[in-house]
């Protein structure tokens, strides 16, 4: 009969909930026959491609250096890394406060007790006392779910950071490839522009010694002056280029501007194989941190909405203590178990007239869900419009990677035939170092759509995520 009283009592004292108005919904994408078709056995190929460590698929040992040495060293890095340490204390916490709490009190005290008040014979006296309660115990009484709920959104924002920390490696990651890519294609432009102005040198020789014995007017001396002057302008930008691509790589390693000299420059290549964009799935977005973390949040935020109606409901709270308690402290062993004193039992709060403080709570942790569901929205949106245009800018470089190859082909059989017409003397020497020239243009557009298309293939890697995986996504979506 006590038990339902209590029950009853609970019930009374409830609050008024309101009624749960329409909230945000999560994007559901379709997929995407034009751009992004259906595939399994795509996915599991692209996986395979876009490795956790990615960046070794380039077989480049200096690449591989330069990103391992930036996990570890990168000032960013490390920030992120706390910031995960901070929600994994935060979670730790809130798995605590679901479980019992037994603590120790003692208290000494010397108390004056009124002439005039209540206290009868003890009155205008001064007592020294003690409370010693060697257990005092509480423990919650989780009845509506609210403990657990502050867990299941303390643990989402956990695996929220964890995913923000993923974003943070990759863009870390993929940062430090482009930046070498383009420092290893200066590099090999600077040797195709050396070979670029001796042979403009040797063309201006001839000009020069024609005009000089009368055989030309000086029009072709200028115009090579011109051309070589160009290529010296052209080289000065690019050492300055490498020199600025040098620091800006040791800083995203997290080393000082001196360590770039230790920056050595290979070849670099994909051995990997890469499907053909068609095949690409739209379900590879769920391998990006980014999406996934947005998908956290919105968990996260649904359970501070569970937090925010369980305050509606009587709070009960099981207390207790046993321990000793004496005004006089002499007595305070030798009474003979007259100074024990215990005491257990529920307390209550009741939220009977909170002045709006709980329905602007509420409303409060509804508006953090649909900014988080928006939020995830725009960050799926972005995704997919991330991967197709990556796809665009990836085929585009297959294709002018081909059309080039076939340029230089046609480069070389042309310098092929000049070089048998001038051995055969049926041209000057003009005609041959022109070829010479025209060859080195092509091998140095080469150079740039190449450098091209390994940009194009780190910039897929991070669109898809960099092989990230996360296997704790929410069962279902909230």
């Amino acid at each position: 009969m006590k038990i339902a009283l209590f029950i009853l009592l609970l019930l009374s004292g409830c609050a008024w909930l309101p009624e749960d108005s329409k909230r945000a919904e999560l994007l559901e994408l379709s997929p995407q026959s034009q751009t992004l078709a259906s595939n399994s056995h795509a996915e599991k190929i692209i996986r395979n491609w876009a490795k956790p460590q990615w960046w070794r698929d380039f077989h480049n040992p200096e690449l591989n250096r330069l990103i391992e040495t930036a996990l570890k060293d990168n000032p960013s890095l490390h920030a992120a890394t706390a910031r995960l340490t901070q929600a994994e204390a935060v979670a730790d916490f809130q798995e605590a406060e679901m479980l019992p709490s037994i603590h120790s009190n003692v208290e000494f005290h010397q108390r004056r007790f009124s002439e005039t008040d209540f206290y009868g014979p003890i009155g205008g006296k001064t007592l020294t006392g003690a409370y010693i309660d060697p257990a005092v115990f509480r423990y919650h009484l989780d009845l509506w779910g609210k403990d657990k709920a502050k867990l299941e959104s303390a643990l989402g924002k956990e695996q929220a950071q964890a995913s923000e920390l993923a974003v943070t490696q990759l863009l870390l990651s993929t940062a430090i490839a482009r930046s070498y890519i383009e420092l290893c294609a200066v590099e090999e432009d600077i040797e195709l522009l050396e070979k670029l102005t001796e042979k403009a040198q040797e063309k201006l020789q001839l000009v020069t010694v024609r005009w000089k014995q009368g055989l030309s007017n000086q029009d072709p001396v200028h115009a090579n002056k011109q051309k070589l002057e160009t290529l010296n302008q052209q080289a000065t930008s690019m050492q300055t280029q490498v020199q600025l691509l040098r620091n800006r790589l040791a800083t995203l390693v997290g080393k000082q501007t001196d360590w770039a000299k230790t920056i050595h420059v290979t070849e670099t290549h994909v051995a990997a194989y890469l499907p053909p964009p068609e095949v690409l799935s739209i379900g590879l977005l769920a391998h990006r941190p980014d999406v996934v973390a947005a998908l956290w949040r919105v968990e996260s935020a649904v359970q501070l909405i569970n937090v925010a109606k369980t305050e509606f409901y009587p709070d009960v709270n099981l207390v207790g203590f046993a321990g000793l308690r004496s005004l006089n402290l002499k007595d305070l062993f030798l009474s003979h178990g007259a100074s024990v004193a215990y005491g257990m039992g529920p307390t209550v709060t009741l939220p009977i007239f909170e002045g709006g403080r709980l329905d602007a709570e509420l409303k409060n942790q509804q508006a953090v869900y649909d900014a988080a569901v928006e939020t995830y929205n725009q960050t799926l949106l972005t995704a997919a419009q991330q991967v197709a245009d990556n796809i665009v800018q990836w085929r585009q470089t297959i294709e002018h990677d081909a059309s080039q190859a076939r340029a230089i082909e046609v480069a070389k059989a042309e310098l092929n035939l000049t070089q048998k017409r001038y051995q055969a003397g049926l041209s000057s020497r003009d005609g041959l170092i022109d070829g010479e020239l025209d060859l080195l243009q092509q091998q140095l557009a080469d150079s740039k759509l190449h450098a091209a298309h390994l940009l194009a293939a780190v910039g897929l890697i991070e669109v898809l995520g960099g092989g990230y995986e996360n296997h704790t996504l929410p069962n279902k979506k909230p």
